[in-house]
């Protein structure tokens, strides 16, 4: 009973989440609808879809359907156990879920199954089937379906590329990638939904931001507030609005929601304790009214690709880190030695020197970090650091062009 609790819980969480922001399109059946000797067949194409970062899909399908027994095709990659199906506002109490191949349902669906490269190709999908009304009790000839189901087949990717301007100022263009491997979408209205799921535990988001980032720092921009977008943000994700979009299974479709030129600082950072060279960190400044989830970015300098980055989710009115190289033109090294010293109390004595050498023809303004030592004692330096969090000793300093500049100082341990 626990271990039911704990899977249920939360789906019915991110079923309802999910649901908050999306709306109700009462549209008539028309395509996937065919009439049997059996009764009416009709393949499920979803009036609305949640699509999530990784290969998941909160999908909703409203029709209109006459009041006779139906047997509804469900797409391949829909998870059967998470359907919700209700029938003029109620729910439906009672149905039957049978397995079947996956071209049924295409070939249902009016797509030509045998020509798509979706990875579906020979999986099953599903059949629901229930009970028609009393047609002697039925107070109109139709009714409204509604069904709402999670599925695979298909997810989006945040993909950035990054023009750097200048020192202070970069052109950023935010693409949304949707990757449809199953759906047949004809007009869908798409939600893009910042974060992860699965049917077993809550959404996440997983930022990766570097040591070297989150050490230096970000401006202070006060309190920062998701926008009111007409679609909103729900707990921690961000939920992009698309509105109509039409693809087929193997289809990529690239969206635009952010082009402009934002605001940057460039930042130039040494981390003694575990690097040799400068890295260059642009710490850019969300000037958009539209949030950045985690994604890749591509630098680009002086018309060049300069590499990739992640940038972590940047709220309006935030700042954001791309690390887009390490300065060439700057030598850096750091060497630590120690010498024994016996006494009544026996200690070590430890010399450490960061040396920079700057060969660039420009002044170089530069942040230094190196490790704390936590059990150490009687410091002495030749530039005293700042402490930071995470055990971390800081210098900021200035280098002219062509000059070296040598940081050192001293500590005992007992060992």
């Amino acid at each position: 009973m626990i271990k039911k609790l704990v899977f249920v819980l939360p789906l019915i969480l991110i079923i309802a989440i999910t649901a908050a922001v999306i709306g109700v399109d009462n549209r008539a059946a028309s395509a996937g609808l065919t009439q049997n000797m059996g009764g009416i067949s009709y393949a499920s194409l979803p009036d609305e879809a949640a699509l999530y970062l990784n290969d998941m899909v909160f999908a909703r399908d409203t029709v209109v359907l006459p009041n006779e027994t139906v047997r509804v095709l469900l797409p391949p990659g829909t998870f059967p156990d998470t359907l919700i199906l209700t029938e003029n506002g109620a729910r439906v109490r009672n149905y039957r879920v049978a397995q079947q191949g996956a071209d049924v349902y295409y070939s249902q669906a009016n797509f030509r199954y045998g020509n798509t490269s979706s990875s579906y190709s020979g999986s099953a999908s599903y059949s629901v089937i229930w009970d028609a009304p009393d047609q002697a009790n039925a107070d109109t000839a139709t009714r409204e379906i509604k069904l709402e189901y999670l599925m695979s087949g298909a997810s989006w990717t945040p993909s950035y590329d990054m023009q750097i301007v200048n020192d202070s100022a970069v052109d950023l263009a935010f693409f949304a990638e949707i990757h449809n491997t199953s759906l047949v979408l004809d007009e869908t209205t798409l939600y893009l939904v910042a974060g992860r799921v699965d049917l077993s535990r809550q959404m996440d988001q997983v930022s990766q931001v570097t040591f070297n980032q989150m050490a230096v720092g970000y401006a202070d921009t006060g309190t920062v507030d998701l926008p009111d977008l007409g679609v909103g943000a729900v707990d921690l994700q961000h939920i992009y609005g698309l509105g109509p979009i039409s693809a087929e299974p193997g289809d990529y479709v690239y969206v635009n929601l952010v082009a402009e030129e934002l605001s940057a600082r460039r930042v130039l950072v040494w981390n003694a304790t575990s690097e040799q060279s400068v890295n260059v960190i642009y710490k850019v400044k969300n000037d958009s009214e539209i949030p950045f989830a985690e994604g890749i970015v591509r630098n680009y300098q002086d018309k060049l690709f300069m590499g990739s980055d992640f940038i972590e989710t940047t709220p309006p009115g935030s700042e954001g880190s791309v690390t887009v190289g390490s300065l060439p033109d700057v030598r850096v090294f750091r060497t630590e030695s120690s010498e024994y010293h016996g006494s009544s109390d026996d200690y070590y004595i430890h010399s450490v020197e960061l040396v920079i050498d700057n060969f660039s023809d420009n002044d170089l303004d530069l942040i230094v970090l190196d490790q704390w030592q936590e059990k150490a004692w009687q410091f002495e330096y030749s530039l005293t650091p700042e402490r930071q969090q995470d055990n971390l000793q800081r210098w900021e300093v200035s280098i002219a062009a062509g000059e070296s500049l040598t940081i050192s100082y001293t500590y005992r341990t007992e060992y």
